[in-house]
């Protein structure tokens, strides 16, 4: 079959145009016309070789069916992945309150004490904690009210009866005091005590378990541990107080605050804090019995001696 294109020759070289002559552009045009026109018999003669059939058809290249067949064969050899979803967001749901302290139900028919009756100024209250099992006496069926309490057993009041962060204190669960030996009965209790912000040693590295803790430690061991925080200057707050001018300057926060709050007792003079007298067990105990109150465990139990608001009306800040 001859070529439908003649061979490609390269053009002579142009002929330079005299002057005064026109420029005779036809045959520069020649070729091209001549091509189109060789291109146009071509295709008339191979029309005329191969005819049409009547059934045929012009299919175009990209016909519905091959693309739909190009897209499966490439999705088989394409890994299925899973379609893009973008997820909803997750709000954070509102935890349940914080138990910080331990359920303290009643026992029913519990003994009490041989030294203790219903004319105790402060037997409401240690009626009530007995039949809780909070306060406990001694071997001989006695409570010994008026008795001092040591450090290390009001440390082991304040385990027993809360429970929160130990990560509150500076001092972590290694820090030990030098009079305090691992073997010590309530060296587990101080520690926790300790590192629930209640209770601090001195500087000396000393914690002096055995010795009797005054009202005013109370006081401010409990106003650190429940994180009580004055609304009001010390002046206004502490004005009931005819010894006040006892109370040291580190105290006066944490006094304002348990005052505000309904934890501080007097008796039996309610307006005589004598911050340095030593703490009785009674007085611990009806402190304690007000923390309580103001953490929402136990119920209010008026008494005459108490300063301030009742500790129900606080709001408890424990975290």
């Amino acid at each position: 079959m001859p070529p439908l294109f003649r061979p490609w020759s390269r053009p002579s070289p142009r002929l330079k145009r005299s002057p005064g002559s026109k420029p005779a552009r036809w045959h520069q045009l020649a070729p091209a016309g001549l091509a189109a026109i060789a291109m146009v018999l071509a295709l008339a003669a191979a029309i005329a070789r191969h005819p049409l059939r009547a059934k045929s058809t012009l299919v175009p290249a990209a016909t519905p069916a091959r693309v739909r067949g190009f897209q499966a064969l490439v999705n088989r050899r394409r890994p299925q992945s899973p379609p893009l979803t973008v997820p909803l967001p997750v709000l954070p749901q509102p935890l349940p309150p914080q138990q910080a302290w331990p359920d303290l139900p009643l026992v029913q028919g519990r003994p009490g004490f041989d030294d203790l009756n219903s004319g105790h100024w402060a037997w409401p209250v240690l009626n009530d904690l007995n039949q809780r099992s909070v306060i406990a006496g001694f071997p001989d069926g006695t409570f010994r009210p008026a008795a001092p309490m040591t450090r290390a057993e009001f440390a082991t009041q304040l385990a027993q009866l809360f429970n929160l962060p130990l990560e509150r204190s500076r001092l972590g669960e290694e820090t030990l005091y030098t009079d305090i030996d691992p073997d010590h009965w309530a060296y587990g209790n101080i520690q926790q005590a300790v590192q629930m912000g209640f209770l601090s040693g001195y500087p000396d590295s000393t914690f002096l378990p055995d010795q009797p803790i005054s009202r005013l430690h109370v006081i401010v061991a409990l106003a650190n541990g429940l994180l009580l925080k004055s609304s009001s200057s010390a002046t206004t707050a502490l004005k009931p107080y005819k010894d006040k001018s006892q109370v040291p300057p580190w105290a006066l926060g944490p006094l304002v605050a348990a005052t505000e709050t309904g934890l501080v007792i007097n008796y039996p003079d309610r307006n005589q804090l004598a911050p340095n007298r030593l703490a009785s067990r009674a007085e611990v105990a009806v402190m304690l019995h007000r923390a309580l109150v103001y953490t929402g465990t136990l119920q209010e139990i008026p008494l005459p001696y108490v300063v301030g608001r009742p500790a129900s009306e606080g709001q408890s800040q424990i975290k």
